[in-house]
This record gives structure tokens, C-alpha cells and sequence, in this order.
């Protein structure tokens, strides 16, 4: 494992936008969520561009995403998720050892920082940071070499059990369409953390098999399954689906943890050992993802 630096009160943070177009004002509210906790965000205007459903093109998406990853900054936030990573992800040329922070679409560099030995953290996005203040404290103990404590929530148990493992995963979505590619998931050993929203229960099987048959989940020692609807949309069957699909593998499983899009998204680190308990709905940091 090569852990990223923790950063100091006025340190930089870059902000980019490898993904689909966003809300500048939701944008500018997240920045000043990050300057709020000390940090100077630092992005470029053409970030607010747009190309159809992605934030301008790959050439240019690209070269600003590789341009915070050479930067003196010790961590980079997406400004949202959506899609357009895989378009070039593959084609990165190296992996800094500094903090990537998103979700959603950002599973994709979750994944290529997790082969890479360099932990990274699964939660809210420029766009989303200030909704809650709760998370904006626990990114900054994250990212700053506090201790965050332990996430807790009233679970919807489908099989108990505690386990220690590292934990992995995020998007649903994203995960199955890594399979097949450079980026194909193992999470052999790994708890799994999962999240997704507007997939009905056919799709969440259809993903969920994918991910079964190329053999990604294999070997996994247990899963804590966030939020699998937004707002509006109607949760029936999406909860039976998804357990009657990973019941199969015979570990720990958990709904209801405080990730996702549904308005809550507690920031957690992947790439690092946690202890999991799906009984309680507990998820207990064992480790830091900076020194």
C-alpha cells in the first residue's frame, strides 16, 4: 500500500470534471464547502464546458484529469459523476500517489487506484458536498489524518455475520462495465461496497449476474449495499433482487448503508481494511488513507 499524504489547512485541491456536465451552482457551493475545512480549490473555467452529456470532449476531459494527477495538490475531487471516464481510462499514463474523492462514475479510478496499492475515498462529489455537514467533517478527517469513526445505520440484514476485509466497490453500474475490459474487477477478499440508482429490479439482476458470471465477486467476503433509488422512484423489489443474486456467495450482507445518490453519501476509504458488521450496520475504519 502507498498512502497519499494527509493535507494541511491551506493546502490545494484540484477540482476536475472527467465526466458528464454539472450545476455550476451546486459546483460553487461544494467549493466553498472545501474552503470551509481549510482547502483552496483549485480549477480551470473550461471545467463549465459541455459537449452533449459530457463535460466537453475526451481530448480535453483527459488533459485536465492528467493534469491535476502531475499537480503539487495531494488530492483531487471530481466535480461530479454521471459518465465519460471508461472513454479513456484505460489509456491513463500512471497513478499518483494522491487522494481521489467521488463516486458514481469516479468507480472507475476507485478501481485503478485500488490495483495500483493507493487507497482513495468513495464519497460526495463538488457537487454534492454541503448538503450535509456531517459528511463535509468526516472528508476532512479522512483526508487530514483524523479518525472518522464508525459509519452506523439501522440495516436491512438479509444474511448476518462480522467479517474484516479490505473494502472495494462502489457504483453498480460502473463496476458491470468494467467487465470485459483492461478494468475487469476481482474483489477476491474484499468487503464490497455497492450503490446505484435508476435501475429497476431487472436491471440490478441483469448487472449483478454480470458481475457473477465474469467472476468479479468471487471469493468476496461480504457486501454493505447502499441506496439503489433516487429521489421519486420506487424502491419495490430492488432490495429482493439484489439479495436473492449475492445470497448465492454465502457472506455478510447489508442494506441501507449511507452511500449513494439518494441525498446521503457518508465519505468511507477504499483500498483499506474495515470491520463489518451486518447485524448492527456497522462499518469500522481500521486504518487511515494518509499518513
Amino acid at each position: 500500500m502507498r498512502k497519499p499524504a494527509r493535507l494541511l489547512p491551506g493546502d490545494p485541491i484540484d477540482v476536475v470534471a472527467p465526466s458528464s456536465s454539472f450545476d455550476r451552482e451546486r459546483f460553487e457551493r461544494g467549493v466553498r464547502a472545501l474552503r470551509e475545512i481549510g482547502l483552496v480549490p483549485r480549477y480551470s473555467e473550461r471545467i463549465f464546458e459541455k459537449q452533449g452529456h459530457l463535460a466537453g470532449g475526451d481530448a480535453e476531459r483527459r488533459a485536465e484529469l492528467e493534469k491535476a494527477l502531475r499537480s503539487d495538490a495531494k488530492a483531487l475531487i471530481l466535480a461530479r459523476g454521471g459518465y465519460g471516464l471508461l472513454r479513456f481510462a484505460t489509456e491513463l499514463r500512471e497513478v499518483p500517489v494522491k487522494t481521489v474523492i467521488g463516486y458514481s462514475d469516479a468507480t472507475v479510478l476507485h478501481e485503478i487506484w485500488r490495483r495500483a496499492g493507493v487507497p482513495s475515498i468513495h464519497g460526495p462529489m463538488c457537487t454534492q458536498l454541503g448538503e450535509d455537514a456531517a459528511e463535509v467533517e468526516r472528508l476532512r478527517r479522512l483526508l487530514m489524518g483524523g479518525d472518522p469513526g464508525a459509519i452506523e445505520w439501522r440495516p436491512r440484514t438479509a444474511r448476518g455475520g462480522r467479517v474484516e476485509a479490505v473494502l472495494a466497490g462502489g457504483n453498480l453500474a460502473s463496476l458491470a462495465s468494467l467487465c470485459g475490459t483492461a478494468l475487469q474487477p476481482r474483489f477476491a477478499g474484499s468487503i464490497v461496497l455497492l450503490e446505484d440508482l435508476n435501475e429497476p429490479p431487472y436491471r440490478l439482476d441483469r448487472l449483478l449476474t454480470q458481475l457473477l458470471l465474469s467472476g468479479a465477486l468471487e471469493g468476496a467476503k461480504g457486501f454493505v449495499v447502499g441506496d439503489l433509488v433516487g429521489e421519486g422512484e420506487d424502491p419495490s423489489g430492488r432490495d429482493a433482487v439484489v439479495a436473492e443474486r449475492l445470497l448465492l456467495l454465502g457472506v455478510p450482507i447489508a442494506f441501507g448503508a449511507p452511500f449513494g445518490h439518494a441525498g446521503r453519501n457518508q465519505p468511507v476509504a477504499l483500498g483499506l481494511p474495515h470491520a463489518f458488521d451486518a447485524d448492527a450496520g456497522r462499518l469500522v475504519p481500521l486504518d487511515s488513507p494518509t499518513s
